[in-house]
């Protein structure tokens, strides 16, 4: 079925409208009518060919189609200017928050923050552009070198501003990551569209439009795997539309039972609602309660004043004894805060004498320059140090990247000779012309060093295997030769045996009759028997009767012999028609196969050994500049420690020089 070519709402027309399943009419000018939608999946991000007419797409970002808009204008010949301020740092912490929060909730592995993607590095922003990719197309292959494929994969997208090589090259710069940032929202919010617009698809269909629609779809594929010939695709549809109904009507049995049980627990509260008393009466009594408590409260104040008056006593003595608590707690405050000033006061004593000694220690300006001096030489070398280890980190990146390449490359190769081993019968184990040895290879990515990446041992049991069985085979080749040739001397002799046979035949035949016609005539009775009628014409009765029974025997024993001669040579140029073919199949099929087999496994095991001592050089080199660099970290921590010790030895000495001075 067609997926959806634009981002915006559908109409009911389009919701409701039938795709049809025939061929596409042809217009003049040899282009397919639009009126007809071809039966395609989603379009691929792998870099190819630009194309224009790809009817069908998942999105409009990814197909042909071009939607009208009025937010611009004419298309201009120049670049397009960004009418988005990617400079202004409010929009460029909202971008950052939006990736952050999409990465977040759509399970990308490595760990992001708003500090690390305010400058990040090339191999974080590569990591998050590939998975971003992979987000709009899952089949999409893994990228080579970001600075080329990403801008073609962004203009496959349709960004309407370009992306330069050159920004790639320095990501994490104030000039270029801005508009890279916002291209990379720019996918961002297409992906959370499209994710909308997928979850919409299930909101406009009421129960009897989602059913048609559903019918629909199951009626197209049943169709199109029809017209395809696919009987197995064509079962498994119906068996899933049969599962699908099997959930639904489960789902609505067990539906149907959660409204029943609701339904009895609302009948049960409606019945206890019913047999408990009004709520309008309930709160009645407990008005009428309220009213007697604040008449009782009332007498009860009528009566303290009656009793106050009556004993003539003030109400201010009923407060005096709180304000005497008051104040002897104002007092233990005040107590509190003087112990805490006081101590305050030595610790501002204690602070003043240690800054006088600070102040009384001296320090020469040649010293000042020189720490300073020293300073900036370190910082110098700490940014060297630093950029030695970035451009380290990128080594090592690369040389990851060139290794997975490379191990496809091995897989592919190990592949190709399974195939081959599979089609001369060498695996499994059990195969035909195993042998008890393992020709099987397994092929461990995680491997350290070339005996675990590959489980068999290439030199010293599979190549020998190999060859064993090369030469088994060509010796079971000449013996077959050998067989032919000995089926053939043996056809040969019975040829001659027959036409030895034919000849003594025809002349016994002479010598019984010398009035037979010629051998050439002797083994066709029919052409040879108006002349035996003359001769026996002018033959005696006798003679003539013994000669034509002698010449029935002779040729009834020459038939049967002759027919067995002809019924031995057809077995034995049949057994060598079929051994011939044997031979020649065994030759070919030894010959190719193996020599393909050689051929390959010698291309593979040049591969690998290329790879493992390209490696091996690899991180030898890494491993040296590892050392280097850190054998500098370790002869810059002495260099800054005897600075320390020296610039403390300095300041002791100040120190007992001004002691001794005032002493």
């Amino acid at each position: 079925m067609n997926r959806r070519q634009t981002l915006g709402g559908l109409s009911p027309a389009q919701l409701n409208s039938r795709t049809s399943f025939g061929p596409s009419r042809i217009t003049k000018d040899g282009k397919s009518s639009t009126k007809v939608t071809a039966m395609s999946g989603r379009q691929s991000l792998a870099p190819k060919a630009a194309n224009t007419n790809q009817p069908n797409s998942r999105l409009s970002t990814l197909s042909g189609v071009q939607r009208r808009s009025s937010t611009y204008g004419k298309k201009t010949t120049g670049p397009k200017q960004d009418p988005r301020p990617v400079s202004d740092k409010a929009y460029q912490h909202d971008c950052i928050r939006q990736l952050i929060e999409y990465l977040s909730t759509h399970g990308y592995e490595h760990a992001v923050s708003p500090k690390t993607l305010t400058s990040p590095m090339s191999k974080d922003v590569f990591s998050i552009v590939q998975f971003l990719l992979r987000q709009v197309d899952p089949n999409m292959k893994p990228l080579g070198k970001m600075e080329e494929d990403v801008p073609q994969l962004f203009k496959h997208l349709k960004y309407p501003f370009q992306i330069s090589k050159s920004a790639l090259f320095a990501v994490g710069s104030p000039h270029t990551w801005p508009g890279l940032l916002a291209a990379i929202n720019w996918v961002v919010e297409l992906l959370n569209y499209a994710e909308k617009a997928d979850e919409a698809k299930t909101d406009v269909f009421d129960d009897k439009q989602r059913s048609e629609h559903d019918f629909f779809e199951y009626v197209a594929k049943s169709y199109k795997y029809f017209l395809a010939g696919d009987d197995y695709q064509s079962r498994a549809v119906d068996d899933e539309i049969a599962q699908e109904a099997e959930d639904k009507v489960q789902e609505i049995k067990q539906r149907n039972q959660q409204l029943q049980q609701a339904n009895e627990q609302l009948q049960a509260r409606l019945h206890a609602l019913r047999s408990q008393p009004s709520a309008l009466s309930q709160a009645e009594a407990k008005q009428g309660e309220h009213i007697r408590d604040r008449d009782k409260f009332r007498t009860l104040i009528d009566n303290l004043q009656a009793g106050f008056h009556a004993f003539d006593l003030c109400p201010d003595v009923l407060f005096l004894s709180h304000k005497q608590s008051l104040q002897r707690k104002l007092q233990e405050r005040h107590v509190e805060l003087q112990s805490k000033q006081e101590q305050l006061g030595s610790v501002l004593q204690e602070s003043d004498a240690l800054r006088a000694v600070i102040a009384g220690q001296t320090i020469n300006k040649d010293d000042v320059v020189r720490m300073n001096q020293e300073k900036c030489k370190q910082s110098e070398i700490l940014a060297g140090v630093c950029g030695q280890r970035e451009a380290l980190e990128r080594r090592v990146y690369e040389q990851d990247v060139q290794l997975e390449l490379s191990l496809d490359e091995l897989e592919t190769a190990v592949q190709t000779y399974h195939t081959a081993a599979d089609r001369l019968q060498l695996i499994p184990l059990t195969a035909k012309y195993a042998g008890g040895v393992q020709f099987e290879i397994q092929l461990d990515r995680a491997g350290a060093t070339a005996s675990d990446i590959i489980n068999a041992d290439l030199k010293g049991e599979v190549k020998p295997a190999l060859a064993r069985l090369r030469e088994s085979q060509a010796a079971r080749a000449q013996e077959l030769s050998e067989e032919v040739l000995a089926v053939q001397e043996r056809l040969d002799a019975g040829l001659e045996a027959l036409t030895e046979r034919t000849e003594e035949n025809a002349g016994l035949g002479t010598q019984a009759c010398p009035c037979l016609p010629p051998p050439s005539l002797a083994g066709s009775p029919e052409r040879a028997q108006p002349n035996l009628q003359s001769h026996t014409g002018q033959m005696p009765i006798e003679q003539a009767a013994e000669a034509a029974h002698l010449v029935h025997k002779l040729e009834a024993s020459l038939r049967g012999q002759k027919e067995a001669l002809e019924a031995e040579v057809r077995a034995t140029a049949g057994q060598a028609d079929v051994l011939r073919e044997q031979v020649g199949q065994l030759r070919n099929q030894a010959s190719h196969s193996l020599a393909a087999s050689e051929e390959k496994l010698r291309s593979m095991h040049a591969q690998y050994d290329d790879l493992a001592r390209a490696s091996d050089t690899e991180v030898q080199g890494l491993n040296v500049e590892l050392g280097a660099a850190l054998e500098h970290l370790f002869h810059h921590k002495l260099h800054i420690q005897q600075t320390l010790e020296q610039v403390q030895q300095h300041v002791e000495d100040v120190h007992r020089d001004i002691l001794a001075v005032a002493v």
